[in-house]
């Protein structure tokens, strides 16, 4: 099936160094930590365990839920998509590192794509961190309507990513957002990483990109979650949960 890809949004320069979210992200790791701590992977069950991670990145998060995952038991399988080569190969390097022996599957592919050629039911969890954030609102929103369908009944949907309060708010956090940056850039003397991470975070608060926390809520109630909600908001930032009804 034919569909709309998502924007890739990264310049080479950003991706080769994204490694340094951590810097500009002081929570980065509380809020994938909390993401991922959130999982059930207890569940009984008669089929293998099946995880789908959205949008690979450098592999930070893949290596937090492969690590999990060994909770789930024999045959557990973790799914991890991204459009990147280059953020795959980091990834799959990162893994055999840090883990050995795993059972990830790796898929270079447009998220929307490969999400509407899974069978339904077939995940028990999808969980994505600082991705869908860089999603246009039409692909997100589409994104999500395949979430909720890949998932089995009961499954769970978590996503650690930029979810924006509303008003003033926004604003005051978007210029705490950026003072970190600042920070974190100009001792080193990136000063042009500094400018495209700048020029990328206010876009993300763009009527185009922005995800606001009441609408996210209930936009995916309407899709069939039930149980949605937001821990660990700071700032722009948080996780979202929610379980397929």
């Amino acid at each position: 099936m034919k569909t709309k890809k998502a924007d890739h949004r990264f310049t080479e320069d950003i991706a080769r160094e994204y490694e340094m979210i951590t810097l500009a992200y002081p929570d980065f790791e509380a809020l994938q930590r909390t993401m991922v701590e959130g999982i059930d992977f207890s569940r009984g069950q008669e089929q293998p365990f099946r995880l789908l991670e959205i949008g690979t990145g450098d592999g930070f998060t893949t290596v937090k839920l492969a690590r999990a995952m060994e909770r789930a038991g024999d045959g557990a399988v973790l799914t991890t998509v991204d459009i990147s080569a280059e953020m795959l190969a980091k990834a799959r390097d990162l893994l055999e590192g840090a883990l050995g022996e795993h059972h990830v599957q790796y898929r270079q592919m447009d998220a929307l794509a490969f999400l509407q050629d899974e069978p339904e039911g077939h995940f028990d969890v999808v969980a994505t961190s600082f991705t869908l954030h860089n999603f246009e609102r039409t692909y997100r929103e589409s994104v999500e309507q395949q979430i909720h369908r890949v998932l089995r009944p009961g499954g769970v949907y978590t996503n650690a990513d930029k979810y924006a309060p509303s008003g003033q708010e926004q604003f005051d956090a978007l210029a705490l957002h950026i003072d970190h940056f600042f920070a974190a850039f100009l001792p080193q003397g990136k000063t042009e990483l500094l400018r495209k991470w700048v020029i990328h975070n206010i876009s993300d608060q763009s009527p185009r990109h922005v995800m606001f926390v009441d609408e996210t809520v209930s936009r995916l109630e309407k899709l069939g979650f039930r149980e949605v909600r937001i821990e660990q908001q700071t700032g722009l930032q948080a996780v979202l949960r929610a379980r397929k009804g």
